[in-house]
């Protein structure tokens, strides 16, 4: 058989880059300093079949002048068939048989997947089929950018016409190995008709697969042409604008005399304005002329241009047969053993090792194709048959279909709801039912056999127990065995060992409503041996402040204990008081505890004048004309005196050496005894 080029879909740019190719390839000489018009020497497989060594080449009837001996390159031209025919010798014919022993038998796909054991026992073939497969080369070029290059092979029934890709992907990735172990095959000898037919449907499917590829290059080549047609015309247009500007400054010199003879007063120097402005219309005249004519120079320079870049960007696809190959394939019967593990049988099907396809591996009970991706089962009885047919243990895998099912004793299992065999069956010994034995489990405590509805795990230790032997605990809202779990001492509540607490005394447990924890220590105890703060009791605070005997505060004063909310260190001294008994000084409005006021005053204010000895921090002392001090442990109380102004009455820390607070002394206090 002949190969052939796809003429189909060549346009004239195609022609030439076909021509081109061509021409290279044999070592012609070729000048195509003429784009319309190639003058070639022929190579010697052209010149005896065009009877001349040179000639000239053209690819548009309108271009050949007559009388020229000029030869037309187009399909159906005698120059266009020795070009295809130079092709041609070049193509390749291959002749193949795949049976079952140059292919590798596989198994059904549904059957591979399933959980049944499935092999091939035997294969016996019965018809033979022929396919053509079309080998062809896609060149993808343009003049300004690299060259992209395609392999397709597409595969043909001959007689449906229909194409075949299964059996195409087969051929093409073990393609090299089958040629070499299987290509001494003669002819299958196809109807010449057919092959025709076969052909055309070849072409179209490569123009399909094509046209993807053939888009994305022509919109890369167009944004490509776009881009630069842009930039030329841009550059164009600025030369015109410098040529109307030419024509704006003559304008403006004409223009100008124009106005200068309207302003002249003699009659001389008007004569002398009108004579220039004459000149200068004239050469506006002269110069319109010229621009005019740059203009349309400009104009076609810009038009060449732009075709160029367009003929430089145009897309070809030159698409060849490059080669064929003859397939003959066998068609047969396919014996396959199937065992479930409780049945075995064997099943034949119709089986096309070329393409792995697969007939006849029906459903018994429904007739359904289970190679659709229906799930096969296999009968205890031998049958196959689709999951849907069929009822399964879920268990063992046990399998009965519709018309052996009377045979089948199945339970349902409570939990799942799913079919399982008598063998597989357990009865739950709480509420009888039937279960799985996934779904069924041993008690921990007792052993019996529980269903999970039944029992669960424990929420403490994950072993399985019965209802029977499980506790549930309201606070983590789980359950747990009796390892795991203990009563309270006080309401007798059970709760699990993650939920009860113990006192840190007398280690009783203690559910969450009747244990207390310690503000301090975070421990937890019971009721005898917790304390709860005397301030929070009385007002009933939600968060009464409780503390373990270890931790409790108690007031220095009024002995009452008190937590932190309520209880403040003494200002001299160690111990806290409660609030009760601490206030401020009437005089200088420091905290003190009730113990260290006399009538409302601390030491410090008491004693002011009278400790001349204690030391005024010197930035205090400077701002005034004399001072007193009163002092305690804790604080200097200094009474500053000026000579105009206000008095100031000064509160000094003397642990932090700063200054606490200032306030005015004024005469109204001082006459009632607050400062002397």
């Amino acid at each position: 058989m002949e190969s052939e080029v796809d003429t189909s879909i060549l346009n004239s740019v195609n022609i030439k880059r076909f021509t081109k190719s061509v021409l290279e390839e044999y070592d012609a000489e070729i000048d195509r300093s003429n784009r319309a018009k190639w003058r070639v020497t022929f190579p010697p497989e052209l010149s005896q079949r065009l009877d001349r060594q040179q000639g000239t080449l053209v690819f548009d009837a309108a271009d050949r002048e007559m009388g020229a001996g000029e030869l037309l390159v187009q399909p159906g031209t005698t120059v266009f068939s020795a070009l295809l025919d130079l092709v041609q010798k070049s193509g390749t014919v291959s002749h193949l048989r795949l049976t079952e022993d140059s292919l590798q038998v596989n198994l059904p796909t549904v059957l591979d997947e399933s959980d049944l054991a499935c092999e091939t026992t035997d294969f016996s073939g019965e018809t033979s089929d022929n396919a053509l497969t079309f080998h062809f080369r896609l060149q993808f070029e343009t003049p300004a950018s690299f060259h992209s290059e395609e392999m397709y092979s597409v595969t043909i029934d001959p007689e449906t016409q229909a194409r075949l890709p299964d059996l195409t992907e087969r051929l093409t990735s073990h393609l090299p190995q089958l040629l070499e172990d299987n290509d001494d095959h003669a002819p299958v000898g196809i109807d010449q008709t057919k092959v025709e037919e076969a052909f055309e449907e070849a072409q179209q499917t490569v123009v399909d697969r094509s046209r993807s590829t053939v888009t994305e290059i022509r919109d890369e080549a167009d944004q490509s042409a776009t881009e630069r047609i842009e930039e030329i015309s841009d550059w164009y247009e600025q030369r015109r604008d410098e040529l109307d500007e030419q024509i704006r400054e003559q304008q403006q010199e004409v223009n100008k005399w124009q106005k200068k003879r309207q302003k002249a007063r003699k009659d001389s120097t008007r004569r002398k304005y009108i004579k220039n402005r004459k000149k200068a219309a004239e050469e506006l005249d002269q110069l319109k002329e010229e621009v005019e004519k740059k203009r349309q120079e400009l104009n076609k320079e810009e038009s060449e241009e732009i075709d160029e870049v367009i003929d430089r960007n145009q897309v070809d696809v030159d698409v060849s047969l490059i080669g064929v190959t003859e397939v003959s394939y066998v068609r047969g019967d396919l014996t396959l053993a199937v065992d479930s593990g409780h049945a075995e049988t064997e099943v034949t099907v119709s089986y096309l090792p070329a393409t792995d396809e697969f007939h006849g591996l029906d459903c018994t009970a429904c007739a359904q194709d289970l190679t659709d991706g229906v799930l096969p089962r296999l009968c205890a009885n031998g049958h196959v048959v689709g999951d849907p047919c069929a009822k399964t243990c879920r268990s063992c895998g046990l399998s009965y279909c519709e018309d052996c099912d009377i045979e089948a004793q199945f339970d349902t299992c409570t939990v799942c709801w799913e079919p399982v065999c008598q063998d597989c069956s357990n009865s739950c010994s709480s509420c009888g039912s039937a279960v799985c034995t996934d779904h069924a489990a041993e008690c921990s405590s007792c052993g019996a056999e529980t269903c999970r509805l039944c029992g669960e795990e424990c929420g403490s230790c994950e072993s399985f127990y019965c209802e029977g032997h499980l506790t549930y605990c309201p606070d983590c809202e789980d359950f747990h065995c009796a390892t795991h779990t203990n009563a309270c001492v006080v309401c007798g509540d059970i709760r699990c060992r993650s939920d009860i607490a113990y006192c840190g005394d007398c280690n009783d447990p203690l559910c969450s409503d009747h244990s207390a924890t310690c503000e301090t220590c975070g421990d937890d105890f019971c009721s005898d041996h917790v304390h709860t703060c005397t301030i929070c009791a009385e007002n009933q605070t939600e968060s009464t402040g409780q503390f373990c005997t270890s931790h409790a505060v108690y007031c220095e004063i009024g002995g009452e204990i008190v937590c932190a909310s309520h209880r403040t260190s003494k200002t001299i001294g160690d111990g806290e008081v409660c609030q009760d008994h601490y206030a401020s000084c009437d005089s200088c409005g420091i905290g003190y505890s009730t113990a260290e006021l006399t009538d409302g005053r601390c030491s410090a204010c008491i004693s002011l004048g009278d400790t001349s000895h204690e030391p005024v921090p010197t930035n205090i002392k400077s701002e005034f004309r004399s001072v007193k001090v009163g002092s305690n442990s804790a604080y200097l109380v200094i009474l500053g005196k000026k000579l105009f102004g206000r008095n100031k009455v000064i509160v000094y820390d003397r642990q932090k050496s700063e200054e606490v607070s200032r306030q005015s002394a004024g005469m109204l206090k001082q006459l009632l005894g607050g400062y002397e």
